[in-house]
């Protein structure tokens, strides 16, 4: 991505133009500064920060020393902070699932709701030997949304909030992008960016 030759210096390939060294092309400039990498663990997290390269953290991480996910994703995101480079953009991104009810029907509610209860046992302790840790859905008004949000304690340490909605709902079943934006970037500090990404605050 910054524009250097990939491989050791024999490696080369063959084309038509002759022989040559290999690179990523068209060569982006500016493109490592826009690239962030998905980061569940200290490990992963370190890498990035050595890299040069933003963060991403879900609302899943490894529990390393700890069995609350919100102490496991601050400590991942401080020590991401405390490798990077300090001529790095070093963006930081977030990202949680969100159920919310306020145009659903009562039937819809049912089904949001049993989606959500379904999944939250997982969240009560660290599954498997890996110790994996998930943060629990956001369901509810957007009134409710907004107040869990707002008592994150990771959302604290971050630049950018990613608000996904469940893959397994039917399109028509999804919140419109729109509404999020309406509903609840505003009320944590939101201000309007000129932007394509709709997440972004």
């Amino acid at each position: 991505m910054r524009g250097r030759v990939l491989g050791g210096k024999g490696t080369v390939i063959q084309t038509p133009g002759g022989t040559q060294r290999p690179r990523l092309r068209p060569y982006g400039p500016g493109l490592v500064d826009r690239t962030s990498y998905g980061a569940g663990s200290r490990r992963s997290a370190r890498w990035a920060g050595k890299q040069g390269l933003s963060l991403l953290c879900g609302n899943i991480v490894t529990g390393e020393g700890t069995d609350d996910f919100s102490t496991a994703q601050r400590t991942l995101i401080r020590e991401y902070r405390r490798l990077v480079g300090p001529d790095r953009p070093g963006r930081v991104a977030i990202g949680r699932v969100i159920v919310p009810f306020d145009t659903a029907d009562a039937a819809t509610r049912r089904r949001y709701g049993a989606y959500a209860a379904g999944r939250h046992k997982r969240t009560l302790e660290p599954q498997s030997e890996g110790r994996t840790l998930f943060a629990p859905d956001l369901v509810g008004t957007w009134e409710e949304i907004v107040g869990l949000l707002s008592a994150d304690a990771a959302l604290a340490e971050v630049s950018e909030l990613l608000l996904g909605l469940p893959y397994e709902f039917e399109r028509r079943l999804r919140a419109d992008p729109a509404r999020q934006r309406h509903h609840i970037a505003p009320r944590l500090g939101w201000q309007p960016r000129v932007t394509n990404s709709l997440s972004r605050w």
